[in-house]
């Protein structure tokens, strides 16, 4: 079995009858926020993936493992129907998890994607959705799925084939069906397993600019998830995976305090780590190429050599340092576009969207007390207003950021006007947005993360690709 890295979860798996293609995010920059860290060489997809691929595997619906523009990348040169589908079927096959729980609003990616209907928007027509805990039998591999601990439609998935099997977690939670499941006397001898380095952020560092707490506390947490999936998933060979991102804002706002304060166990940590513990172990970047097979894994010659990356140098540019200043959000500088519209108008149409989501019935259920939301203006001006979801009212309080009126409130964000305007027009991604506001609230989320709005991007995608 050959796999060939594109970087993050990324992976091309060659069965010697099949490719499959794990979790496509094959572009550079993931959105305005995020992009790929070690790089993609260009042209480096495109060589990778000149044969086509016969399966395309998405191990759920967060927006780095189902990037739609990616997938608009695998149906190029199709031809256009925005009467029917608006590609025509590449003939992949994709297979994906499924129910019983639909996808729920999450705190990352487009809490709400539907991958199905993204799949058929885009034009692919064979669809194979799996509970977790199926076993899909292709051509040369047999495909077996396990569940994710978290609650909407995940999978880690097993390759196996006649000389080899290898583990690909993506950066699904450790489910105990999956550690069951290789505790068995007739569990499969892994050649080689993903296992994903969690980079889970310090609570509040994005969200409310606080400075790192327990930063020791935050590491030892990935480390013991990361210990528990080596300990469940015994392997000949261990690839430390699904981290290959890094912040890098495409504003002129220096945004690299986030790449030291946001991931406290890196691959390069993680390598280490297995050698504490008597574990083999490598990394791998993108275009360089394993083989497995025989109870081993080996690193061969691919379009990247398999000594081309300094991981340890790579790694360092994202590594935990609780010394690094966490800058405290300015509206007037932590901004996106221009305003257009009135702060009101778009307020009352914000507290318009909030209605039927989750925090709109939480929010009737505790007869709460309202969320204060202050926008910077264009004109220089900041003003705060009192958004009330029971009494659909919207209450000017004056001048300043929303944290000097949070009295007798339930939470409070603070965002610029122009931002705001952004995001109701659909012209910024929520997955994007990542710190062009503070709030201690899910408001924002709750509105964003709405199907309405994974739609609008999707055919945005689209009409972009038409043209271009």
């Amino acid at each position: 079995m050959r796999l060939t890295s594109l970087g993050h979860a990324a992976v091309l798996v060659e069965t010697g009858r099949e490719r499959i293609l794990f979790d496509p995010w094959l572009t550079q920059r993931l959105d305005r926020f995020w992009e790929h860290h070690p790089p993609l060489e260009e042209g480096l997809v495109r060589k990778v993936l000149d044969e086509g691929v016969d399966y395309v595997v998405l191990s759920h619906h967060h927006f780095d493992h189902h990037h739609f523009p990616s997938l608009g990348l695998l149906t190029d040169g199709a031809d256009v129907d925005f009467d029917d589908s608006p590609r025509q079927s590449t003939g992949v096959t994709c297979i994906y998890p499924a129910g019983p729980v639909p996808p729920t609003l999450t705190a990352s990616g487009l809490g709400h994607q539907a991958i199905s209907w993204t799949l058929r928007r885009f034009g692919f027509e064979r669809l194979h959705p799996v509970t977790p805990g199926d076993t899909v039998t292709l051509g040369g591999a047999t495909l077996r799925t396990f569940p994710s601990a978290v609650p909407f439609p995940e999978m880690s998935v097993l390759v196996e084939t006649e000389d080899a099997a290898v583990m690909v977690c993506g950066d699904a939670l450790l489910h105990e069906a999956t550690t069951e499941a290789f505790q068995r006397e007739d569990a499969p001898k892994l050649d080689l397993v993903l296992v994903p380095t969690h980079s889970i952020s310090p609570p509040g560092v994005l969200t409310e600019r606080r400075p790192l707490t327990d930063p020791e506390g935050v590491r030892a947490r990935a480390v013991a998830n990361f210990d528990r999936y080596v300990d469940s998933l015994p392997a000949a060979l261990t690839v430390p995976s699904s981290f290959g991102w890094r912040v890098s804002g495409d504003t002129d706002r220096d945004y690299d305090w986030c790449n030291r304060t946001m991931f406290p166990f890196t691959p390069a940590q993680a390598l280490a780590r297995l050698t504490e513990r008597g574990r083999a172990g490598l990394l791998w970047g993108p275009g360089q190429v394993l083989e497995a097979g025989g109870g081993k894994t080996t690193p061969v010659d691919g379009p990247v050599a398999p000594h081309a990356y300094d991981f340890d140098e790579i790694y360092a540019a994202v590594r935990l340092d609780p010394k690094t200043p966490v800058p405290p959000f300015d509206a007037s500088l932590d901004r996106y576009g221009r305003q257009t519209r009135p702060a009101e108008q778009m307020l009352r149409e914000l507290l318009d969207l909030l209605v039927a989501t989750d925090y709109w019935y939480r929010a009737l259920d505790d007869g709460a007390g309202g969320h204060v939301v202050s926008l910077y203006e264009d004109t220089g001006d900041e003003t705060s207003y009192l958004l009330d979801p029971v009494t659909g009212r919207v209450t000017k309080l004056g001048a300043g950021p929303a944290r000097s009126h949070v009295t007798g409130a339930e939470g409070w964000t603070e965002t610029a006007a122009s931002t705001l305007e952004a995001m109701l027009g659909a012209d910024l991604l929520f997955g994007s947005s990542f710190g062009l506001w503070a709030s201690d609230g899910v408001l924002l989320s709750a509105v964003f993360h709405h199907p309405s709005y994974y739609t609008r991007h999707v055919e945005r995608q689209l009409r972009e690709a038409t043209r271009s």
